[in-house]
Order: structure tokens, then C-alpha cells, then sequence
């Protein structure tokens, strides 16, 4: 067991990360230099975290995921794509098992972002993180949070793929609010309207203003679901985050906004951040939005479809009872 910690550990995952978050309960470090028992403790590595087993098994191989698809990276231009794939394997790997136990059938998707607002209107008030929610699992498209990755990995914030013959948004950023989550998964959401998904994985390290084609059609997309339009607010003079979240409020129920999204749109614009944080707060004071997103989740899930084990890994990173 000893090799393998220290192989696995120079791939990324540390013996601390595999033996608090990998590893059975059940698993006991007298148990590591029995051959038998190490064996299946690669078993249970291999099959939680996505990797290939025969990589595991045989110590001159390279460890390596299994894959599943040819992934897509949109990132910064200092990020080597390799240090992204611990997030990416994981990612898709978790995905994997809720594509498989996914309830609801895959029902293809409306076309343009106006298409998809006015649908999400019609059973909602206004497009919030729990319109989006609704309107992704009712076409079978699951929505997940998952952020348990090792502390040294590079991060990333979303992630779309098709996967078990489905679609799949994998949101990856640990943010609070719900506005921020919602303007993630929307351009997930429009990657996977514009086909830049064939049949694969895409994964975006981090969502910003992007001269990439696909970037620029997502974040338009996700602009326009959430807005009604990729131009239709303009700020004048700088507010305080009290006026901000006041004037955000009133603009939103006039609109059918989310008002946390009008806050962003301010701060980016504006580039006033911290005074959108503190706008984000007044408005949303006991956020909670990656919970939010799995608590939704769960409910469209057959666990029965699932192994014990598969079900037990599951529930402990997405943080389900």
C-alpha cells in the first residue's frame, strides 16, 4: 500500500486525501500490507475516483483515468492542461454515476436562450438558480455541485458533457451565492445548446470575458437567458451596496429578474466587486447555493440503479444524507 500511496500521491492525491476521502470506512491501515486487501483497496480507488485499474495494479504503468471522452479545456493561457485533469477526471466521474442513475428522460433542448426564458417563465416568477434547476432536470439535464477535489489541484468552474447518452453541468466553483452559480450554470447550459459538446467533456477553468468563439456564444447565451437581453441594463453612477441591492430588488420584480444577477451585472460593468459582494449579502443573507443545487438534484435520482458503494461515494461529495 505503501507504493501505491506514493504513486498515487505523485499523480495528485495525497495519502491524507485518499485515506479521508477515498477509502472505504471500513478500511484500517493494518490492513496495508495485506496483498489481498490492497487489491481491493485499489478497487474501491479506481472505481470512486475514475481511474484506470490496471494502471493501479501495475506500478511501471502511468496512472491514468479512464476515459470516458475527449475533453475540451478552456482556460488561462498560463494553466498547463495536465495539472486540470485530477478536477476533469473527478468531475467526470461523479457525473457518470448521476447520468446512470439519472430518473428523467432526455428531452432535447430549445434552441435560443429566449426560447428557454419564456419556458422557465411560465412556471416561475422570475429566472432564478431554482427556475434554471427545474427547467435543466425536467429535460433530463442533470445539474451537479462538485467541488471535493484535492487542495493541490488546479481548480475549475464548471464543466459540460455528455455523458450515458445524456447532457451533464457539472458546476465546480465554491460560491455561496446563488446568482454567481446560476450565471455559471446558464453558460454551461449554452454550451450544450450550441453543440460545443458533441460527445465529450468541456471544462471551463475559469468564465470571463473570452475572444474564444465558443467562450463569447456561452457567456452571450447565458447573458441573454438570464437578462432578456445581451445589452439591456446600463449603470450610471456608483452606488452604495445598500442603493445597489434596493434599486436591484425593485428592477428585478419589474422584470422578472434574479436580483443577485442585476448585482453581478453592476460589479462587472462597474468593476465594483466589493461593493457587489455586500450587495449579494443584503440580498441573499444565509446563501447556501451548492446545497441548494444538490438538494434539487437528488430528487430526480434512482439510487436503487447504483451499487452500495456507488451510492455511499456519491451522497458523501455532494454532501446528500
Amino acid at each position: 500500500m505503501t507504493t501505491l500511496y506514493d504513486r498515487l500521491s505523485k499523480f495528485g492525491f495525497t495519502k491524507k486525501f485518499i485515506r479521508e476521502q477515498v477509502l472505504p470506512d471500513w478500511w484500517d491501515s493494518e490492513l496495508e500490507n495485506n496483498y489481498i486487501a490492497v487489491t481491493e483497496a485499489a478497487g474501491y480507488i479506481s472505481k470512486r475516483l475514475g481511474l484506470d485499474i490496471r494502471s493501479l495494479l501495475h506500478p511501471d504503468l502511468p496512472i491514468t483515468f479512464k476515459q470516458l471522452g475527449s475533453p475540451k479545456f478552456k482556460k488561462r493561457k498560463s494553466t498547463d492542461k495536465q495539472s486540470l485533469l485530477i478536477a476533469q477526471g473527478m468531475a467526470t466521474r461523479v457525473a457518470e454515476m448521476v447520468t446512470y442513475s439519472f430518473k428523467t428522460e432526455y428531452v432535447a433542448l430549445p434552441q435560443k436562450a429566449s426560447e428557454i426564458r419564456n419556458q422557465i417563465l411560465q412556471e416561475n416568477r422570475c429566472l432564478d438558480l431554482c427556475g434554471l434547476l427545474k427547467f435543466c432536470c425536467s429535460h433530463g439535464v442533470p445539474v451537479i455541485h462538485f467541488s471535493n477535489f484535492p487542495p493541490t489541484a488546479s481548480k475549475m468552474e464548471g464543466m459540460a458533457a455528455k455523458l450515458n447518452n445524456r447532457p451533464v453541468i457539472v458546476i465546480s466553483l465554491y460560491q455561496r451565492y446563488s446568482a454567481w452559480l446560476l450565471f455559471i450554470t446558464a453558460h454551461e447550459l449554452g454550451h450544450l445548446v450550441k453543440e460545443h459538446v458533441s460527445n465529450g467533456i468541456l471544462v471551463d477553468e475559469h468564465i470571463k470575458p473570452s475572444k474564444d468563439i465558443e467562450e463569447v456564444e456561452a457567456n452571450n447565451f447565458a447573458t441573454e437567458l438570464l437578462l432578456g437581453s445581451t445589452t439591456k441594463y446600463t449603470w450610471g453612477k456608483e452606488l452604495e451596496p445598500v442603493k445597489l441591492a434596493a434599486i436591484a430588488k425593485s428592477v428585478a420584480e419589474r422584470d422578472s429578474l434574479d436580483p443577485g444577477v442585476l448585482v453581478l451585472n453592476y460589479a462587472w460593468t462597474r468593476n465594483q466587486w466589493d461593493v457587489g459582494m455586500k450587495a449579494l449579502e443584503l440580498i441573499e443573507p444565509d446563501a447556501n447555493a451548492p446545497a441548494n443545487i444538490n438538494r434539487h438534484l437528488v430528487q430526480y435520482l434512482d439510487w436503487n440503479r447504483l451499487d452500495m458503494d456507488s451510492q455511499d461515494y456519491l451522497k458523501m461529495v455532494i454532501g446528500v444524507e
